[in-house]
């Protein structure tokens, strides 16, 4: 699909759309990261640095679609390597929900040389797959699975339902994404899959505003 160009200001532009939702998507990550500061326990510290790694991604991601025709790939590695930065901090996150998740030490070290490998071959090969990848087992793997699994163990952890969720909403933009599925010229395969993202990490708040109050009574 032909990718939408427009001059302004004298600059050749290009994605509109792509910076409107990334730019949403940060918008609600500086605003999940404000609002979590309230509660104070590790988990949280975690997940507030995820959306403000996230945030900064999408800043940057708008920006490399706009100005591409001035950057080229180099004006998307900001983005990519944030994104993987994020990704790591996520799993973090989930690691660190206290008396409900226990994991051996060497899961820690799993979770950044994951992050950290796709994140180098993602700018080594200048494709976003990667990113795509790191991205898609983190979330399944971390924010699906493993949620799934501290949920069905402790009675404690309901609040994940709402993550679970946010993942299954997640899911169709990998097939978006791969199958490369537009649906209009100003609605293409990145704006579903912002749309959806969008949705997921306000799941994913919600959750851990429930953890936040909980912790918070104990």
């Amino acid at each position: 699909m032909e990718v939408i160009q427009f001059d302004f200001l004298g600059l050749h532009l290009q994605e509109p759309m792509a910076l409107l939702f990334n730019w949403i998507i940060a918008g609600f990550c500086f605003f999940a990261f404000s609002k979590l500061g309230t509660y104070k326990n590790e988990a949280n510290f975690y997940w507030r640095v995820f959306y403000l790694t996230f945030g900064i991604s999408t800043v940057f991601g708008g920006l490399g679609h706009l100005f591409f025709h001035y950057t080229g790939f180099f004006g998307k590695y900001p983005s990519w390597i944030f994104g993987c930065v994020a990704n790591g901090f996520a799993g973090m996150g989930m690691l660190k929900f206290r008396e409900i998740s226990t994991p051996k030490n060497y899961a820690y070290y799993l979770i950044w040389i994951k992050s950290i490998g796709f994140c180098v071959a993602s700018v080594l090969t200048q494709k976003f797959i990667f990113v795509a990848v790191d991205a898609i087992l983190t979330y399944i793997g971390y924010t699906g699975i493993y949620a799934y699994l501290l949920m069905k163990r402790n009675e404690h952890a309901k609040f994940l339902r709402k993550m679970i969720v946010g993942v299954v909403i997640l899911l169709p933009s990998a097939f978006i994404f791969i199958f490369k599925l537009n649906v209009h010229q100003w609605l293409n395969k990145d704006d579903l899959s912002h749309i959806l993202m969008f949705i997921a990490i306000y799941c994913f708040y919600l959750g851990l505003k429930e953890w936040g109050s909980n912790e918070a009574r104990v």
